[in-house]
Formats: C-alpha cells, structure tokens, sequence
C-alpha cells in the first residue's frame, strides 16, 4: 500500500525517467561517417533499459487509469446522490402539483398550462409556488439546473 502512495505521489516523474532511460539505451555517437549506439557493447544493458522504461510507462498508465476510476465512482456517487435527494423531494408534490411541474420542464409557458390544464392564473401561481418551496427553489431557471445536475 506505502509502495502505491509513493507511485501515486511521483507520477508525474515516471514519464520523464521513462524517456531518459530510453533515451540512454538508444543514443548514438558518430565516429568516422558511422553510426553506432553507444552502448552497442552491452546489449544486455539496452534491453533491461529498455525493459524498465517500458514498465515505469505502464506503471504510469496503470496509475492514470486507477485515478480516472476512482474520480467516475465519486462523479457517480455524487450523481445518484443529488438524484435521490431531487426524487425524494418531487415524491413531497401532489399530483396536480407534479402536472404543473412536468410542464414547467417541457418548457410551457404559464398561458398555455393554464389552458392545458384548464385551471385560472392565481390556481397555478399557487402550484408553482408550493412547487419551489417543497422543492427548495426559487424560479424555473435554478429548477431546470436542478434537474440537469
């Protein structure tokens, strides 16, 4: 676990010791019109270079993928928890008022729910308003960017 902090903490420098270590297992010297690695004499020392490059750049990979995971579940969780605060609250509404509310979000305008749901002007003030307060709100805009949340 100490072995996962650490790795999560210098994340940043795996790449840079990565292509450093790559670097040095492929660099080249010219001598004469040819082109030789450097370390042309050790072969073995270029693979395991190589070798530990490749693992520091998986290692990385792996880390990245770990963090992306983890910050989805919190999204996720976050999510479903506004969700279930948003539904608990629109349950609190009656029918009526849960008509009113389905039409706020279809994007109706007071004139034509009052016309659709063949009720006055102050009948509907009156929903809307019980509809804020049981859902904590104060007008459509901050309803619409409650359910989009």
């Amino acid at each position: 676990m100490k072995l996962k902090k650490i790795l999560s903490k210098y994340q940043k420098y795996l790449l840079g010791i990565a292509l450093l270590l790559s670097s040095l297992a492929i660099s080249i010297r010219s001598n004469d019109g040819k082109i030789n690695l450097i370390l042309h004499k050790y072969p073995v020392l270029i693979f395991l270079l190589i070798v530990v490059s490749s693992f520091l750049v998986a290692i990385y990979f792996y880390i990245t993928i770990r963090k992306i995971s983890s910050l989805s579940n919190q999204i996720m969780e976050h999510s479903k928890i506004k969700s279930e605060g948003m539904d608990t609250l629109l349950n609190g509404l009656t029918e009526r008022q849960r008509e009113v509310y389905d039409l706020i979000i279809s994007g109706k305008t007071n004139k034509e729910i009052m016309s659709e749901l063949f009720i006055e002007q102050s009948t509907l003030k009156s929903h809307i308003n019980q509809i804020y307060r049981k859902l904590e709100i104060k007008s459509r805009r901050e309803l619409k960017s409650k359910i989009k949340s």
